[in-house]
């Protein structure tokens, strides 16, 4: 088991860090709000768990999405200063649910998979949808992408419907 973060201040953003072990290697996590200059790093990520979209394409309109959606809020996990992981958050509200947190493009190098920062992520966003009274988390994840999907089990998701997509163009350009 994991244990509970310890949280502190720093300016506007709310910094969380772990101590965990992978294999025999004590590791030091730190979960906090991505800043601009985490954006080389963070375009390299997404662009690793969007293989078929150019990491030019990715780096455009995740800086969309930064720029042009006040409800949205990407995450990082830190490793010696190192980002290792990456998730965002989208803040919203339907009639069914009320209030809700989406996550998006959850994705951990290979290197950290199954080592605990999936989960610490997943963990410091269901506190911030907590602390902002959401009445649900929600993810979408790929059909094939299985040792997610026994992640989210373990972590209390459940699968409630299906995400239908119609492509209206080619979304890799």
């Amino acid at each position: 088991m994991l244990p509970n973060p310890n949280v502190r201040r720093l300016d506007e953003f709310q910094v969380f860090s772990f101590q965990f072990q992978v294999f025999t290697k004590a590791v030091s996590v730190e979960i906090r709000i991505l800043s601009p200059d985490d954006l080389p790093a963070t375009v390299s990520l997404l662009a690793y768990l969007n293989p078929k979209v150019p990491e030019e394409i990715v780096r455009q309109r995740f800086e969309t999405i930064l720029s042009e959606h006040p409800h949205y809020q990407a995450y990082g996990a830190f490793s010696d200063q190192t980002l290792i992981g990456v998730a965002g958050a989208w803040i919203a509200t339907k009639v069914w649910c009320g209030l809700y947190l989406e996550v998006d493009n959850l994705v951990i190098v290979p290197e950290h998979r199954s080592s605990g920062v999936g989960t610490l992520l997943l963990n410091a966003l269901e506190g911030r949808a907590k602390e902002l009274g959401c009445n649900i988390l929600v993810l979408d994840s790929y059909v094939s992408n299985s040792p997610s999907h026994r992640l989210y089990h373990r972590l209390g998701y459940e699968i409630r419907g299906f995400h239908f997509v119609k492509e209206l163009e080619d979304i890799a350009h």
